[in-house]
């Protein structure tokens, strides 16, 4: 009888520790997944950033050709200097809508979401 118990005390310390270890290596590959996922988001954004910033100066540089049409060169690269500050300024001011609640929702989303 003491056998027996001992014997099943020993079977079930045996199989506690192999699932332990299976928890361990599951967290393990979800810590993994999960940091994967946001380093592609993170170079995905400083892609776009890059771009975005390419896009910026080019599209002031052809704003500043057409205030040339009407104005002095030096006036018309005021102008168009002028148009970038009005749009980063906006930005700025909804910077909560347009790039903090997005950021939070998607880590949140990330880190509390069960598969």
């Amino acid at each position: 009888m003491k056998q027996k118990i001992t014997d099943e005390l020993h079977d079930i310390i045996v199989e506690g520790r192999e699932w332990l270890g299976l928890e361990i290596e599951y967290a393990k590959l979800t810590v993994v997944e999960k940091a994967t996922i946001l380093a592609s988001a993170v170079a995905l954004g400083a892609v776009c950033l890059l771009l975005g910033i390419v896009v910026l100066i080019l599209l002031s540089l052809s704003l500043k050709c057409l205030f040339e049409l009407f104005m002095a060169p030096a006036l018309a690269y005021l102008s168009a200097a002028g148009c970038v500050a009005v749009v980063l300024l906006v930005v700025f001011l909804l910077r909560k809508p347009l790039l903090i609640d997005p950021i939070a929702r998607f880590l949140t989303k990330l880190f509390t979401q069960k598969n």
